[in-house]
């Protein structure tokens, strides 16, 4: 009997913690998302909307997804902000009403009026890939301005209060939806970039990891530099749109004649053409551009504008002695003809002279010579050493597979131009520069040791 009474007493605690567990906890979660799903302003999945469209009085803005994303199709055709269209729906979708204001039985249109929702100041509509629309208008703030007055359109037109910062976040223009990048495109693979215009032309080609000058040179391009101008028309955003579809007219009064200035960017292994035209200024700090793939005319800001305009050789590389400078086992060096010192380096990696003959050399001035040749930029570039230049310094520099590389230095007019053998680049020095490198024997040379006393003068006569 006593077993048969604590088998009944076991299965009302079971039954009890199943009802615990379905009603209270199951139930509880179920009823907790129902409750938070009745009080969201519109019911939807941010992923499956399909046409979003603003009512803003006279303004309409719609916008709609396609296989590549969204695009505006009114008040103009252009390509959309993805970022800011789907932070748009996800503020949306995380709006909730706070309390009903009058319930559905009560609206009239008087009582629409009344909380300015006969003439809504904001109307969102939306569509979703099943063909759902749903609606929401704005009306008046609150006397407190701490909520805003909201109705749902359709069967219940009941009117109520959202916070005024919500509708404050979906409270968007048209310029708040636009793609505002000055250019599309892939900046880490870009393969060419070319200048045209009136400051003067240019082509950049990346080999690998460098990028290679072709024009108005053949050089080395400074990577840092070029990446810098990349990375600047890759993250500029546009201030404003001017014109949406100008005539040639109307294009020429924008600066987009004969002085324009064009970069185009060769983009992927299939060279994928991007252009960005820069027009003239408009006066106050800005300037009037166009992406060719694109109709409108639009505000630059002028910083990327002084970047595009620089001269080529700021983007020429600036570094022109690029050598492993722990390979180097011989250093000469020769002014005006004449050589100065010789010398070599060890397998222990003391260095000596070999010219002049018996003078231990200073390794650590020897090694202090290469780290400079090795980090030497240039201050700027020239066509051809000047006419009347005289030779000054040269430095030869051999290396364990005894290729070597031959240094020179001209000057005149107290300007210094370095040029190395195999390079036709003229380069020019900065003056503290071309004094760390000329150097004399005794710079280089330990002070020859002292003559011992003889022994009559150590006795004294």
């Amino acid at each position: 009997m006593k077993f048969k009474t604590n088998a009944i007493i076991g299965l009302i605690f079971l039954g009890l913690l199943g009802f615990v567990y379905f009603y209270e906890i199951i139930g509880g979660d179920q009823r907790r998302q129902e409750a938070e799903k009745s009080k969201r302003l519109l019911d939807f999945t941010e992923g499956h909307v399909r046409r979003l469209a603003l009512g803003r009085g006279d303004t309409s803005i719609v916008l709609q997804k396609g296989t590549d994303g969204w695009r505006l199709s009114s008040p103009v055709v252009d390509r959309a902000d993805q970022e800011a269209v789907e932070r748009y729906l996800r503020n949306l979708g995380e709006s909730e009403r706070e309390k009903t204001v009058v319930d559905n039985a009560s609206v009239t249109g008087a009582e629409a009026a009344k909380y300015a929702l006969d003439a809504p100041r904001l109307t969102i509509e939306l569509e979703t890939e099943d063909g759902e629309k749903q609606e929401v208008k704005w009306g008046a703030d609150s006397p407190t301005d701490r909520f805003t007055y909201a109705q749902i359109g359709g069967a219940n037109p009941e009117i109520f209060v959202v916070r005024a910062w919500r509708f404050d976040n979906l409270d968007k223009s048209l310029f708040d939806f636009r793609d505002r990048k000055v250019l599309a495109f892939a900046k880490d693979e870009v393969v060419e970039l070319r200048r045209k215009g009136p400051d003067g032309e240019f082509v950049l080609v990346r080999d690998q990891e460098t990028w290679q000058m072709r024009q108005p040179v053949s050089a080395l391009a400074d990577g840092d530099a070029v990446n810098a101008l990349l990375n600047k028309i890759d993250t500029s955003e546009i201030e404003a749109f001017i014109d949406e579809g100008p005539d040639q007219e109307a294009l020429k009064a924008y600066g987009f004649g004969p002085h324009k200035t064009e970069l185009t960017m060769l983009v992927g292994p299939e060279k994928v053409e991007k252009r960005l035209v820069i027009g003239g200024d408009n006066g106050q700090g800005s300037f009037y551009a166009r992406d060719a793939s694109r109709p409108q005319v639009f505000l630059l800001d002028s910083t990327l504008v002084q970047q595009a305009v620089k001269d080529a050789n700021a983007l020429r590389d600036k570094k022109p002695l690029r050598f492993d400078k722990d390979s180097i086992t011989e250093i000469a060096l020769g002014k005006q003809g004449k050589q100065v010192f010789a010398a070599a380096k060890d397998t222990a990696g003391i260095w000596d002279l070999t010219d002049p003959p018996g003078r231990e050399g200073k390794s650590w001035k020897l090694n202090s010579l290469l780290g400079d040749l090795n980090q030497l930029e240039v201050v700027g570039f020239a066509g051809e050493v000047p006419e009347g230049a005289v030779l000054t310094l040269v430095i030869a520099l051999t290396g364990d597979g005894k290729d070597s590389l031959v240094i020179s230095v001209h000057q005149v007019d107290g300007v210094s131009y370095l040029r190395q053998e195999g390079d036709p680049a003229v380069y020019i020095m900065d003056a503290e520069d071309f004094a760390e490198f000329d150097l004399g024997l005794e710079d280089v040379a330990q002070a020859p040791p002292k003559p011992a006393d003889s022994a009559g003068g150590a006795d004294g006569g």
